[in-house]
């Protein structure tokens, strides 16, 4: 390997990274395969072409049978997660994506059926994350657990961090109650339907700080009281997406694959907690959204990618809010492991 000063720098960020894994806090299932879905991102392709690499299948989005319809994009994210356990397939959503107009276009044309959920996870309380919601409400059976890492996840967003910016909405907590989810709010990993599990809350462990540029009004769409201590009596408060959650999956032989959706913890410091619960030291594949846009920077974007190459996964689907500045070096530096997704890609591991 031809050393350079990024080499330099890529080993001293990733140097605190090892022993990272410590006792497993949670009894994590593990599947035999998994599905990945995109339903919700930024980017539609008719272009987009198959790809088949050890115990990796990517399958580009399949073409509408009517031209008047296609797939939808939006500046948002959600994914839908397939894990099979023996004869048992169980599906997953994460995430909402935008707005309920493309997430239900989106369903429609790659077959998704909301009935066919069991369970569903909210990453946190940003609007193009949960903006598709009402999409689902009403489809999915009564009774399906919705996972939420915190009461901080429903309080009203606003677009900046000062009083007086325009609002990013709130969670439409009583359509929850009329569609009769089971909503379960809570900082501690949980098992997801007995195939994958939460993160809770995410430390931050490693040299990544991502700057949210939001804040949150206490009191408006969140109960004040079940708020953290120091947070009860603001008038607003900054987002530091303390309530964020990644969902990760156990895969037999392969080790962890984890979701961080927008990972305003930092995806290092996703994949880290998802191994610290676990017990899980593999890791397999890593996807959704890495928060590498600004008002991160470039250098921002290397430094998590040379923690990440520590880490060693097998396989990056970066998408959603993970930026050119980490994308573009990524596929340059780990060829065959980095892969672009769109709209419907499925991405099939196992």
């Amino acid at each position: 390997m031809r050393i350079t000063r990024r080499t330099l720098l890529g080993a001293a960020a990733a140097a605190p990274l090892a022993g990272a894994v410590r006792a497993a806090a949670l009894s994590v299932p593990t599947v035999d395969r998994l599905t990945l879905t995109i339903l919700a991102d930024g980017t539609v392709s008719n272009f987009a072409q198959p790809v088949e690499v050890p115990g990796m299948r990517l399958a580009p989005p399949p073409r509408s049978l009517d031209y008047r319809r296609t797939l939808r994009a939006e500046f948002g994210y959600s994914v839908l997660a397939e894990a099979v356990q023996g004869e048992r397939r169980i599906p997953i959503l994460v995430d909402f994506g935008y707005t309920p107009e493309a997430l239900a276009n989106n369903m429609a044309l790659l077959s998704v059926d909301p009935a066919s959920f069991a369970a569903m996870v909210l990453s946190h309380g940003h609007y193009d994350h949960f903006g598709g919601m009402p999409a689902v409400l009403g489809k999915v059976a009564r009774g399906t657990p919705l996972f939420v890492g915190g009461e901080e996840a429903f309080c009203e967003r606003l677009r900046g961090t000062t009083a007086g910016a325009p609002s990013f909405g709130r969670i439409d907590r009583p359509a929850l109650a009329a569609a009769g989810i089971d909503v379960r709010v809570g900082g501690e990993p949980q098992r997801v339907a007995g195939a994958g599990f939460t993160t809770g809350r995410i430390p931050f462990r490693s040299a990544e700080h991502p700057k949210v540029p939001s804040a949150m009004v206490p009191g408006e769409g969140c109960r004040r009281a079940l708020l953290d201590p120091d947070r009860r009596g603001a008038e607003l408060f900054g987002d530091d997406a303390v309530h964020e959650l990644g969902t990760a999956f156990n895969l037999a032989g392969k080790g962890l694959v984890v979701i961080g959706s927008c990972s305003h913890r930092g995806i290092v410091n996703t994949v880290l907690r998802a191994r610290a619960v676990s017990g899980v030291d593999k890791l397999f594949a890593v996807a959704g959204g890495f928060h590498l846009v600004p008002p991160q920077t470039p250098a921002d974007a290397l430094a998590t990618l040379a923690m990440l190459r520590a880490l060693d996964p097998q396989y990056l689907f970066p998408g959603h809010c993970s930026g050119e500045a980490f994308i573009a070096p990524a596929l340059a530096e780990l060829p065959g492991r980095v892969f672009r997704t769109v709209v419907g890609s499925r991405i099939e591991l196992g």
